[in-house]
């Protein structure tokens, strides 16, 4: 249903998931969960349980480093630092989405840590 492959169009707008490399994958806002198994599978990531016995697939791309974007907002897993190249993807993400705000939140965040 979705495409595995990194996506390269236009960001604004865009939800979808970041890898450490910095490769973003692009998902429909309410579809990270389902998309995120699908990346898990392809990735050969085990589940990690988030909750007791709740095996989940957003956490486990979380806590190996990747970042969801949903709605123009980011969300990753605190105690994992963004990666160089993440932070290159977003400044471009931001910069086509005009909301720099946002970036210089996370960029702040990372710096303070």
């Amino acid at each position: 249903m979705f495409s595995l492959d990194p996506y390269h169009g236009e960001l604004k707008g865009k939800d979808g998931w970041v890898a450490p490399n910095g490769d973003f994958y692009q998902c429909p806002y309410e579809y990270h969960w389902r998309f995120a198994d699908d990346l898990c599978k392809k990735f050969k990531y085990r589940l990690e349980a988030r909750f007791f016995l709740n095996l989940d697939a957003e956490y486990t791309l979380e806590i190996n480093g990747w970042v969801k974007i949903s709605l123009g907002r980011v969300q990753y897993h605190s105690e994992k630092a963004l990666s160089q190249k993440q932070m290159d993807f977003l400044f471009d993400y931001f910069m086509a989405s005009e909301n720099m705000k946002e970036f210089d939140s996370l960029f702040s965040r990372r710096h303070s840590a």
